[in-house]
């Protein structure tokens, strides 16, 4: 009788140690299907205070450097994160980086050494203790991006991304104050196939492929739970946005991300939160347009501006957004991390739905 049991045991045992040592490459495209129920978040807080920052997972120095621009940047974020005791990072994605000679795009599963080397290992302080609300750039891609969400679900949740389309709620103060966070994976909106035949994309069409994403049925599809949720959502004092590319000026011309604007302008979507473009930039709200358009991708790489913003710093600066919302109006800055001492070099507010 207590071999039968022992048998037993030994049998469970084996099949839980398989289930949670299951090579992520083996895993089904649910990792990355939407959401639908709301992750909620409640806080003490009268006001809420997060860092937006992308692109941030390179790693390597340019000519003449000695402080990689990635150190610069996630200095410059956890005197800003103490100084405001701020409350969760919101990651535009682009999350890992080739940085040398013989390194790889993105993570190859959830034992990398990039998650200790390039995440763990350079945010600190602060940025070590709260979430990391993400979304996966295209670089992520690249790679095993079934890893970073499998990494979030079952190794550390401070990672945040449970799928690559997902939903999360925060209630704040006294009142309760409900703010919508619609995290969406533009990867699928941003390329078409010709975009996809270089190289270092071919794996993107490929995944795209293997979870049945490069179809139109499943653009419109993706397209359609956006609007859904952003119906469902129509209670919040505040919703936001977050994906990968950028929809400013020129750069929101993409393909099917041009089905995005009109979305969160009907809907009256507060602001969308983007990188890609490794720069500062915003889009202001106005007259018969509701929505503010940030663009924080200068994590640890510099490059030209989109055409066609109200405001973006000069060509090659680092930096990140800085946001406080409180029951009225939430306020932000944008720092530039360039130099050893970082400055703010831009300022404004945001007005809630309602």
């Amino acid at each position: 009788m207590k071999s039968c049991l022992l048998y037993v045991v030994l049998v469970v045992l084996f099949i839980l140690l398989t289930t949670l040592t299951i090579n992520t490459d083996a895993l089904t495209g649910d990792l990355v299907e939407p959401i639908d129920k709301p992750f909620v978040e409640n806080y003490q807080n009268k006001e809420l205070n997060f860092i937006t920052v992308g692109d941030w997972g390179y790693e390597g120095t340019e000519p003449g450097q000695t402080i990689p621009n990635q150190y610069r940047v996630a200095e410059a974020m956890e005197t800003w994160a103490q100084y405001y005791n701020d409350d969760f990072i919101v990651n535009t994605g682009d999350n890992f980086y080739i940085s040398y000679a013989g390194d790889h795009e993105g993570v190859t599963s959830v034992d990398d050494p990039k998650w200790n080397r390039v995440w763990k290992g350079v945010y600190k302080g602060r940025l070590a203790e709260i979430p990391w609300y993400t979304v996966a750039g295209n670089h992520d891609w690249y790679n095993n991006v079934t890893a970073q969400v499998d990494y979030s679900l079952n190794y550390d949740s401070r990672f945040f991304l449970p799928s690559t389309f997902y939903v999360h709620e925060s209630y704040f103060g006294p009142d309760k104050t409900k703010v919508a966070w619609i995290h969406i994976d533009t990867n699928l909106l941003f390329y078409n196939s010709t975009d996809l035949e270089e190289a270092d994309k071919v794996l993107l069409q490929q995944q795209l492929k293997r979870f049945g994403w490069d179809s139109s049925q499943a653009k419109e599809d993706k397209l359609k739970w956006i609007e859904d949720k952003l119906i469902e959502q129509q209670d919040s004092k505040w919703i936001f946005v977050v994906g990968h590319h950028p929809l400013i000026g020129l750069c929101a011309m993409q393909y099917y991300m041009v089905r995005l604007r009109p979305l969160f302008e009907k809907h009256r979507v507060a602001a969308y939160f983007s990188g890609h473009a490794h720069t500062l930039q915003i889009e202001l709200a106005k007259l018969g347009q509701p929505v503010t358009y940030f663009l924080s991708g200068a994590g640890s790489r510099m490059e030209d501006r989109c055409p066609g913003q109200d405001w973006g710093v000069p060509d090659k600066v680092l930096g990140f957004l800085h946001s406080t919302i409180n029951d009225t109006v939430m306020t932000y800055e944008y720092i530039d991390s360039t130099s050893l001492e970082p400055k703010v070099v831009y300022k404004g507010v945001v007005y809630p739905r309602y």
